[in-house]
C-alpha cells in the first residue's frame, strides 16, 4: 500500500465462495498458504456463512485494509460498508465478472495481488468516484434496457462466463425493443429512442466491451451512454473481441447529476445485479466516495 507502517498490517478478507463457479481455485487455501510465514494479521469473512454482519466485522477488528475476494458484486457489497470511511479496499478477482478490478489495473494473477497488498510491489491508495443510483451505491456500471435483460436471463441460465453471456444473448435481443427515454438535469432535458441506457463510472463491462471510452474514475462525473440501436452481432463481438460500441450508433453525455424516465416500464440493474423493472432512475455522483488499492503507475506515466 502506498503508505508503510512499521505496525503489523490488519487485513480482513471478505470472500464469496461461489463466485466465478465451482471450477474456481479455493482463494481462503491460497491466502492461508500465502501467510503461513508472513507476518501480517488475516481474518476472513465468508459471505456464505455469515456469524455477524460485514459492518460489524469491520467495526470488531479494525482493519487496515479490507479485500474483497469475488466478481464484480463482492466489490460492490464490500465498497458499500466502507463509503466514504478511511479504511482503502483491495481486490483479489475470483468472479466471472471482474470489471472493476480490470478498470482499475489490478493483476488476475494472485500472487501479483498479494503483492500490492502487503507492499512488495509498487501500490497507491486512489479516491474514485462513486454513482449513487435510486439510494443504491453504483461502483462500475449501471443500465436500463437490453444489458438489464441479459442480466437477467443469464442469471436464470445458471451458465457462468462469457458462454453463459452469449447463449443469453439471443434470448434477449429477441425480447427486446427500443424504448422511449427522457433523460434530464438543470442543464438538458432529452427525448431519445434507444436499446438501452448506461450509467457508466468506468470504462467497460466485466466481459471486456468498452461502453464508455473516455470513463474516468476521478473526475467528479459519470457518462450517460445511450445505445440507439444494438444487433446480435455487435454485442457478441464486444462480448467475444472487446470490440467498442459503434459510435455512429452511441451518444455520450456527462453529468453530475441526472433523471431517466421511461415510457414504459425497463429492465434495471446495477454492477450487475438485475433489479426488475422500473420507470424512474435517479442518479447522482459521489466524488472521492471509496479508497482502493491500486498498483502505482511507472515513472514515464505520472
Amino acid at each position: 500500500m502506498a503508505q508503510q507502517s512499521p505496525m503489523r498490517l490488519k487485513l480482513l478478507f471478505v470472500i464469496n465462495p461461489v463466485s466465478g463457479g465451482k471450477k474456481k481455485a479455493d482463494p481462503e487455501t491460497f491466502i492461508k498458504n500465502y501467510f503461513l510465514e508472513r507476518k501480517e494479521e488475516v481474518h476472513f469473512f465468508l459471505l456464505d456463512k455469515p456469524q455477524l454482519s460485514l459492518s460489524d466485522a469491520i467495526k470488531k477488528i479494525a482493519p487496515d485494509c479490507v479485500i474483497a475476494v469475488g466478481g464484480d458484486g463482492t466489490v460492490k457489497m464490500v465498497a458499500e460498508q466502507l463509503l466514504k470511511g478511511n479504511i482503502p479496499m483491495a481486490i483479489l478477482p475470483t468472479g466471472s465478472a471482474n470489471g472493476m478490478a480490470t478498470e482499475l489495473c489490478i493483476p488476475a494473477d494472485w500472487e501479483q495481488v498479494m503483492a500490492l497488498i502487503t507492499n512488495q510491489h509498487p501500490s497507491e491508495v486512489m479516491d474514485i468516484d462513486l454513482i449513487q443510483v435510486n439510494g443504491q451505491v453504483c461502483i462500475h456500471l449501471g443500465d436500463v434496457g437490453l444489458n438489464a435483460l441479459l442480466v437477467k436471463n443469464f442469471e436464470q441460465r445458471g451458465i457462468r462466463g462469457k458462454l453463459g453471456y452469449a447463449l443469453s444473448s439471443f434470448k434477449t435481443l429477441w425480447q427486446n425493443k427500443r424504448l422511449e427515454v427522457k433523460i434530464a438535469n438543470k442543464d438538458m432535458h432529452l427525448v431519445r429512442y434507444a436499446h438501452m441506457i448506461v450509467l457508466a463510472n468506468a470504462r467497460m463491462y466485466g466481459t471486456g466491451a468498452c461502453i464508455n471510452p473516455d470513463g474516468n474514475l476521478t473526475d467528479g462525473l459519470f457518462e450517460v451512454v445511450i445505445l440507439k440501436r444494438l444487433s446480435i452481432a455487435e454485442l457478441l463481438k464486444m462480448l467475444f473481441r472487446h470490440r467498442p460500441f459503434d459510435p455512429t450508433k452511441t451518444e455520450i453525455l456527462q453529468a453530475s447529476q441526472v433523471t431517466i424516465i421511461t415510457r414504459k416500464r425497463a429492465h434495471f440493474q446495477l454492477d450487475g445485479e438485475y433489479l426488475g423493472k422500473t420507470k424512474l432512475v435517479s442518479a447522482s455522483i459521489l466524488p472521492r466516495a471509496l479508497k482502493v488499492i491500486v498498483p502505482a503507475p511507472a515513472e514515464e506515466e505520472r
